[in-house]
């Protein structure tokens, strides 16, 4: 298939050259024309981010690379190796190509967060189980975490989280204590944003409308984006993002995009 990508440069020699290798692989695959996703309902033009500079030109400055499969699913999210302390995002499914379990995981076998998914009878996830904070045994599971929370998802017609209702429980290796029980609800305008106390909203797509999983993350449906952006590319996701407050990507705990440049590829829809 045909898609368009231009990496952003970094000052740093051996970044470049990392930079430069994975271009090379996204141009191999370009050339085989072999995704052919869909857009979310009312795009003609299929987009995706495939990368996040975060902090352009600072010192501390982040550049990220996301990864796909050949059904458009989200597959990893990129630390540098100049960043420490930073985990690497990982996605699975399981055969029918619905999301498993989504991991924010270090080098050393632990994780910040690690969720595991339960499918509802509607084929959407309905359970969201989320260890914090913790690492794996030998058989895999996770171990030694400080809490485990137990979501319950609710949808409206439209596909939308509307409701979160949590269970959390200490983990395995700490005293036992009563669980905490908290009810998260969203509820959406008339223009189709999540309501937010204090919350502005722009009139262009939302960045997490490239991807259905970003949303679910993000527990964000919202048609247009409550961000300050100074470009957006043809499509009309936000480009170059300086937003006054922080803002985290897909509720991650370090991919910051209130400041920080959003590269995409595009093509024509494939209905």
């Amino acid at each position: 298939m045909k898609r368009r990508f231009s990496l952003l440069y970094i000052g740093l020699a051996g970044i470049v050259f990392v930079f430069s290798s994975c271009q090379k692989n996204i141009e191999k695959v370009q050339q085989q024309d072999e995704v052919m996703g869909t857009p979310l309902p009312g795009q003609v033009t299929y987009c995706r981010v495939e990368s996040i500079w975060e902090r352009p030109g600072a010192a501390d400055q982040v550049f990220r690379v996301l990864g796909y499969n050949e059904f458009e699913n989200p597959t990893f999210i990129s630390t540098p190796f100049v960043a420490t302390g930073m985990p690497f995002y990982t996605f699975k499914y399981d055969q029918y190509h619905r999301l498993r379990e989504h991991a924010e995981e270090h080098s050393n076998g632990t994780f910040n967060r690690l969720h595991r998914y339960g499918i509802n009878n509607d084929g959407r996830i309905g359970v969201d189980t989320m260890y914090a904070l913790g690492g794996y045994n030998a058989m895999g599971q996770p171990d030694t975490y400080f809490t485990r929370t137990i979501s319950i998802l609710t949808y409206d017609a439209q596909g939308r989280i509307i409701q979160s209702n949590n269970t959390t429980v200490p983990g395995p290796t700490f005293p036992p204590a009563p669980p905490v029980v908290s009810v998260n609800t969203y509820t959406y305008d008339m223009n189709g944003n999540l309501e937010v106390a204090g919350a502005t909203y722009d009139n262009k797509w939302n960045i997490n409308r490239t991807n259905d999983i970003w949303q679910f993350l993000a527990r964000d449906y919202s048609k247009n984006n409550r961000l300050t952006t100074t470009e957006y590319n043809a499509t009309g996701f936000p480009v170059r993002i300086n937003h006054a407050q922080p803002y985290n990507f897909i509720n991650s705990q370090s991919i910051r995009i209130e400041n920080s440049r959003i590269g995409y590829a595009c093509r024509p829809a494939t209905f």
